[in-house]
């Protein structure tokens, strides 16, 4: 028995000085906090509340981005649940040579708050406020693409003194219209303002074809190709949904009587030695809609997506039973017949009211469009409204 209790002796102090360590590792712990331990005990917990405060903080930032993603997705997204609106455009203005001609300078700004651009330039036109007429920032201007090649900055000051239709002001900071745009407007974006100038400008427009791919400078060289058969008051690249350049142009001359001048140009004028089909905006516009009509094109989508409805889901002009193929108003003949009525009836057409000058006054307003019914959409009572979807 003697000899089996030695192996115990050893075994037990081992253990003693086991408990020996864990008694004093128990008292350090235990000890009162003062001293250096009490400082880095302090400085440790100081250390871990602030990681968590900065964890609550990333955290909730992180969540305030996947939000903010998720909203731009979901504001980028087509009618058909995909992604478009890509940005196909070559333009590139950076070939312009510099230059301080205040011809020049004054011929592109005035061009930016002309009646040809600032009711369809979305941007601008809010600067502007609609008929409320506020002057925008000439530095603002300055940092336009196609006017960074003015230099110095006080040529363009100095060019917009002698301008007919613009009109400095904040000291010579800003500038704005010398005319206001036709009463009624407000400064939000409607279509139905871009719709009153176009039907102003139709009489004084033309289409042309036949421009091939698009260039970085394209657009300098279509608009020095149209020059000589000015003035023009506008040029606008035709361009599809993701800004692919469609190979056609609408022109706006600076009267009819210029417009039907270059239509009976004969022989017609050629691009780079290629025939060009050239025919007024509003004979092209007329085609297209019997072609719509007849089934043998289908209506441009433009930004809001109608007439090109694709995908799943319901819309207007859409696919709503999934294979329902029928033309829209066989589907609206049946629904009718079936009790079913598609929203308002569509109101009576008035005579647009007319300011002194002449031009129509356009009432914008939050319920502009909003009582348009499906056959309006579909139909349309503007022809451009399905064959001009705005750049």
């Amino acid at each position: 028995m003697s000899d089996e209790q030695k192996p115990v002796a050893p075994n037990a102090e081992a253990e003693k000085d086991v408990q020996n360590v864990l008694a004093e590792l128990k008292g350090e712990n235990e000890a009162p906090a003062n001293g250096a331990a009490a400082t880095e005990a302090a400085e440790e917990a100081r250390i871990v509340e602030a990681a968590a405060k900065l964890g609550e903080k990333s955290e909730k930032a992180e969540e305030q981005k996947e939000t903010k993603t998720q909203q731009e997705r979901q504001d980028n997204r087509g009618r058909g649940g995909r992604f478009n609106r890509r940005n196909n455009s070559k333009f590139d203005p950076s070939s312009q040579e510099v230059t301080d001609d205040p011809v020049q300078i004054r011929k592109q700004v005035e061009f930016y708050f002309s009646d040809s651009n600032l009711p369809m330039d979305k941007f601008l036109f809010g600067k502007v406020g609609g008929s409320a007429n506020r002057s925008v920032p000439l530095e603002l201007l300055h940092s336009f693409k196609r006017m960074r090649h003015f230099q110095p900055f006080s040529a363009i000051v100095e060019a917009l003194k002698t301008s007919e239709s613009l009109e400095l002001t904040d000291n010579e900071t800003g500038v704005r219209r010398k005319t206001p745009l036709p009463e009624g407007l407000s400064e939000t974006h409607d279509h139905n303002v871009v719709k009153v100038f176009e039907d102003k400008a139709m009489s004084s427009s033309i289409y042309a074809k036949g421009f091939g791919e698009e260039e970085p400078t394209t657009q300098l060289e279509i608009e020095t190709f149209f020059a000589p058969y000015g003035p023009v008051n506008a040029i606008r690249l035709r361009r599809t949904y993701d800004k692919v350049f469609k190979g056609s142009v609408f022109v706006e001359f600076d009267s009819e009587e210029k417009q039907k001048a270059f239509l009976a140009l004969d022989p017609k004028p050629q691009w780079k030695g290629q025939d060009l089909l050239i025919k007024s905006k509003k004979e092209y516009c007329d085609e297209k809609v019997k072609e719509i009509e007849a089934g043998r094109v289908k209506a441009s989508g433009g930004p809001r997506g109608r007439g090109n409805f694709r995908g799943r889901g319901r819309g207007r002009g859409g696919n709503r039973g999934g294979n329902d193929n029928r033309d829209w108003r066989d589907r609206r003949a049946a629904d009718q017949k079936n009790g079913f009525s598609r929203g308002e009836q569509k109101e009576e057409r008035r005579e647009p009211q007319k300011d002194a000058r002449g031009v129509p006054i356009v009432q914008s307003t939050a319920d502009a469009g909003q009582k348009r019914t499906r056959e309006d959409d579909a139909n349309g009572d503007h022809p451009a409204k399905k064959v001009d979807a705005k750049e």
